[in-house]
């Protein structure tokens, strides 16, 4: 089943949001240092106060190296910051961003970009433009800086960055300090090769995900060259960290033997 042999050079986090939910969030980072993860990312850090995170995390002895910015006051919806109707939440939960981030010195927050109507595109993409550029100031404030990551039209219909055709454009107009976040999922699921993407991409880059695809489940349960796409990205001179960020199809620990292989382990 393991055909899977990632890159042993690359760093692996956990995306706790999705893995080890067997146990609460909180008892998750002592559950993915156990696993031999050394990193965590989290989705959605404030149902919990940052104080309580970062005991947790240090305790466990793991960093937090991605956050998502907060996304809006419907349940469910990938973002706000496209958004003019909800500036004023955006720009109040930004200082909240900032609040969990250097509590946590977690270095990169995913700012998701929202959803908008093909006559919106315009004013939206001028304001995400707007910001992604004041995350960045903000952010810069606490040693850590906003991503924008690109995600497929099929999982979220309507989100204005859904291409990285569309995604590039939008960061050469953005303050430097935005990145992308590139999730190997997603590119599989724009019908893309995730290695020339990647590669074509590698200079705007900061933070990687990954899931197989299809179905974005662990490693071998698809149909993903992820042995190959790895290499590519080692390959690269990349050093950043390489998120699991997949829904595991049984138990976490059950589907995490793509991390005991033996070339994992030198």
């Amino acid at each position: 089943m393991w055909a899977c042999i990632l890159a042993a050079v690359l760093q692996y986090s956990a995306n706790i949001s999705l893995l080890f939910r067997e146990v609460p969030l909180l008892e998750r980072f002592a559950a993915a240092r156990a696993a031999g993860f050394a990193a965590v990312e989290i989705q959605i850090p404030y149902e919990h106060p940052a104080e309580s995170l970062t005991r947790a995390a240090q305790a466990a002895g793991v960093r937090v190296v991605l956050i998502n910015a907060p996304m809006g006051p419907v349940a469910g919806a990938p973002g706000m910051a496209c958004r003019p109707e909800l500036r004023h939440l955006y720009r109040a939960e930004l200082e909240r961003a900032c609040e969990y981030a250097s509590a946590l010195s977690c270095p990169c927050v995913n700012v998701l970009a929202g959803r908008t109507a093909i006559q919106e595109r315009v004013a939206c993409e001028r304001l995400l433009i707007e910001h992604l550029s004041l995350a960045a100031e903000r952010l810069g404030a606490v040693s850590a800086r906003p991503l924008l990551e690109v995600i497929n039209p099929h999982d979220a219909p309507g989100y204005l960055a859904a291409d990285f055709v569309h995604a590039t454009r939008i960061l050469r107009a953005c303050e430097p300090r935005v990145r992308l976040q590139f999730d190997v999922y997603h590119a599989a699921r724009l019908g893309l090769d995730p290695r020339t993407t990647f590669i074509e991409l590698r200079p705007i880059i900061a933070h990687v995900q990954f899931a197989d695809h299809p179905g974005r489940h662990e490693p071998g349960s698809g149909t993903l060259p992820l042995t190959q796409i790895f290499d590519a990205i080692a390959a690269s001179g990349y050093e950043g960290w390489v998120g699991a960020e997949y829904h595991p199809t049984a138990d976490t620990l059950a589907g995490l033997g793509w991390m005991r292989v033996p070339a994992l382990q030198g």
